[in-house]
């Protein structure tokens, strides 16, 4: 009994020599048991907190989601076991391959209710996507009780073993990042946005894998130590900030929100590619498109050069082309909605239209430019070439509840208008090509014959109708509100006597002109003067006023708040008034194409809002009134005047912006944004590199562990002998068999066919000399050493014992 324990005594000295990984028996079952019960514990609550982040985020509601956490617990539990228990170190692979058939099985069973929860998972998801993009993803329809959670048990099972993998097998914070990033990222592309406890719950989590899988110490321990100290951390600031919640910091606000627009923005162009042709954004999703009239619902305006239309013309654009989209009527403090229908048919039908009235009054303007036209020309009309242009303008990305169609164009009768003489709906192709004149032009054949000459007949009875119209809608103004407003206009038009007749008769259609042109230059300039332009404006706050607020205490804002400013104030100065929002195409940015027609390809920064007024005997015409954009309507003093105070602006704003943090850090954003697609490829080739030169780097560091390379002859000795013990645990051999009792031997022998008695006895020798004696160890034994370790490889490999 004495002399067994002695050689047991010998043998485990000699494995704590050559196998510097042992640890006593006892205490390894005793650390092993708590590592897998810390495993257990950890894998359960990361699952966990997955599936409730992502049931937050899509605010996924079924009765039996309860079901989930006996699930995860049993699937954490069972994997927990199968990658701790050492007794499967040598079967894992085939448990692993009875696990994969078994799953396969379990689904091709259940796959009728599989898809069904799918399709009322999915049901969620694109109610988020919808809300968040303002896409039109049609939903399933899907409301069955029950399956969603036989869907989300076999989602959950494989994110749970390979989360095991990374967390009970071998705590490698890389594989459970590849695992959670992943799935978090989607679920933020896709809109989620769990509950504040889930993503608090979620950062602990990664914080928890991420320090004991860097921990050099014992893993768990280093980790729940880091979880508790930010708890501790955490709860307290959370405790402080929380009256804080409520208080705004715009320049926190203006940061965070630029930079959520842009990751948007950056995320908008691949989306509808990956749902299949399912989800079709527009821009206004995003900001920086055609809105529907609401005003001041965001915090300011951003745009990274989504291509939204598309314009060619025939003729070489000699101005800047307006394409209408939306049109808004009624102010309503917070809004221009939308004209009443109902008013325009009751109006339209004393009126001398043919067919349908909104089509017809959407042509009058082209129709009475072309009847003037041919009257010019006389007799020769055949002979003198028409100014009628033709406009072709494609949608790419634009909202495509709208078609965006340029002033004084004609339009055939597959169109549809809403609200009467609104905006022109969208239709289901995306060109539309369009006979209109320039506004140039058809302004100068209209006066020539407004001024003095005779203009009876039908077109012009109906357009005297219509401009009754407007007169009588496009006038309206709040009865309650814009108070400081309405002083200041009323006191301008006293003292400008605009409105008034000198004879008390009523004014020529000229003299209205003359008028409405002196009413445009005062509503320029007063803007110009007090106003800024600025993108980075706040959201309007609740019982504010969106045109007062802009004029009399913020006086910063794009073309939204100028446009809105000046409807108002022309509709005070009693000229009729329309909120416009559309897409502008300066002259400059059409190139010639080899056909000879000129072609512009307009980006989200061309979306545009304007102001258009109803001339006597002209129609709507645009007012530009945003600074920088104004310039094609003013005349050579008012040009100078701009000139000389834009670039002063423009100085200070630059300025400001290079000393702002929050701009550079936007700016810097803006550019990953807009590059997202090139970096996410390199990353791709990037993370493809890394992972081959990391194999290559692992499998050169085993190789040299293995053969002891770098080491002296005898530390190599005792390393090639520990590879050739585990080659040989792995064919059977028991752990109890050492060189010093012939065991190790004895097996070499059974498989290595070329190994004599004579080389037993010299590799005894070498690793006992190796391991206790003085004498140092040559290199030529070094070299046997590692040409028997191979000849044993060759020996065992596909050998049974």
């Amino acid at each position: 009994m004495r002399k067994k324990q002695t050689q047991k005594e010998q043998n485990n000295m000699e494995v704590l020599i050559l196998d510097s990984g042992y640890v006593p028996q006892s205490q390894k079952k005793q650390t092993e048991k708590g590592g897998m019960l810390l495993s257990f514990l950890v894998l359960f609550g990361a699952v966990g907190v997955l599936a409730g982040s992502l049931v937050s985020a899509f605010s996924i509601r079924d009765e039996r989601l309860w079901l989930l956490i006996p699930g995860i617990f049993l699937f954490s539990l069972f994997f927990s076991w199968f990658y701790a228990d050492r007794r499967l170190d040598s079967r894992r692979i085939y448990g692993f391959l009875a696990i994969v058939i078994l799953y396969m099985a379990v689904c091709f069973v259940l796959q009728n209710r599989i898809t069904a929860g799918f399709y009322q998972t999915a049901d969620f998801v694109m109610s988020r996507i919808n809300q968040v993009y303002h896409g039109n993803m049609r939903l399933y329809g899907a409301y069955e009780s029950g399956d969603m959670v036989i869907f989300w048990l076999p989602v959950l099972f494989p994110v749970t073993g390979l989360l095991g993998a990374g967390i009970v097998r071998r705590r490698n914070w890389l594989l459970i990042l590849s695992i959670l990033f992943p799935l978090v990222a989607l679920m933020m592309i896709a809109g989620g946005r769990p509950g504040n406890l889930w993503m608090y719950f979620l950062a602990m989590s990664i914080l928890l894998l991420f320090t004991a899988g860097r921990s050099y110490f014992c893993g768990w321990k280093a980790g729940l130590t880091a979880l508790l100290a930010a708890v501790v951390v955490s709860v307290p600031s959370w405790c402080i900030s929380m009256p804080l919640a409520g208080v705004e910091i715009p320049a926190i606000q203006r940061g965070t929100t630029r930079i959520q627009n842009r990751l948007l923005q950056s995320l908008w162009s691949f989306l509808p590619k990956i749902s299949g042709g399912n989800l079709q954004l527009s821009l206004e999703g995003i900001a920086g498109g055609v809105d529907n009239g609401e005003l001041g619902t965001t915090d300011g305006v951003f745009f990274t050069g989504v291509d939204a239309l598309k314009v060619t013309s025939v003729q070489r654009p000699s101005e800047t082309v307006y394409l209408r989209g939306y049109i808004g009527e009624t102010y309503t403090g917070n809004s221009f909605e939308p004209g009443a229908e109902e008013n325009f048919q009751n109006a339209a039908a004393v009126w001398k239209t043919d067919g349908d009235s909104t089509i017809y009054i959407q042509n009058l303007p082209f129709l009475r430019t072309m009847y003037y036209e041919k009257q010019s020309s006389g007799k020769n009309a055949g002979e003198s070439e028409s100014a009628v242009n033709q406009i072709t303008v494609e949608n790419l990305n634009a909202n495509p509840e709208y078609t965006y169609v340029p002033y004084d164009a004609f339009l055939n009768d597959v169109y549809q208008i809403s609200n009467g003489d609104g905006a022109v709906c969208g239709q289901s192709r995306q060109e539309d090509i369009f006979s209109c004149y320039w506004r140039s032009n058809a302004k100068e054949i209209l006066e020539s014959y407004r001024d003095g000459k005779d203009t009876s007949g039908v077109l012009n009875d109906t357009e005297k109708s219509y401009r009754n119209f407007c007169s009588t809608y496009d006038l309206q103004i709040p009865e309650k509100g814009l108070e400081r407003l309405k002083k200041e206009c009323a006191e301008a038009k006293e003292e400008n006597h605009w409105g008034e007749s000198e004879t008390g008769a009523e004014m020529p259609d000229w003299a209205v002109a003359d008028e409405y042109e002196e009413i445009r230059k005062y509503v320029v300039k007063r803007l110009l003067r007090d106003c800024s332009y600025e993108t980075d404006t706040d959201k309007l706050k609740d019982g504010q006023d969106f045109v007062e607020t802009f004029l009399y205490d913020t006086k910063e804002g794009y073309s939204m708040h100028f446009a809105a400013a000046a409807t108002m104030m022309f509709r005070m100065f009693g000229v009729p008034a329309r909120y416009v929002v559309g897409y502008v195409a300066p002259q400059e940015l059409f190139s010639e194409n080899a056909d000879q027609t000129y072609t512009a390809v307009l980006e989200d920064d061309n979306a545009h809002t304007w102001v258009e007024i109803y001339q006597p005997f002209l129609g709507w015409t645009p007012v530009e009134v945003t600074p920088g954009m104004e310039t094609e309507f003013v005349d050579q003093t008012e040009e100078k005047e701009q000139s000389d105070r834009v670039p002063e602006e423009a100085k200070t704003e630059t300025e400001e912006e290079e000393i702002s943090v929050s701009g550079f850090a936007v700016r810097i954003a803006g550019w990953f944004t807009g590059h997202l697609a090139d970096i996410l490829k390199l990353c791709a080739v990037l993370c493809l590199l890394m992972l081959v030169l990391g194999s290559g780097i692992k499998i050169r560091a085993a190789h040299r562990a293995r053969y002891g390379v770098g080491e002296d002859p005898a530390e190599a000795v005792r390393a090639i002998y520990r590879y050739i013990c585990r080659i040989l645990y792995k064919k059977g051999m028991s752990k109890d068999c050492t060189a010093a009792d012939g065991g190790t031997i004895r097996f070499i022998r059974d498989f290595c066919p070329v190994f004599t008695e004579e080389d037993g006895n010299r590799l005894q020798k070498l690793i006992l000399r190796a391991s206790y004696g003085n004498e140092p160890v040559t290199e030529e034994e070094r070299l046997w050493m590692r040409q028997l370790c191979r000849q044993i490889k060759r020996s065992v490999r596909g050998k049974k014992r």
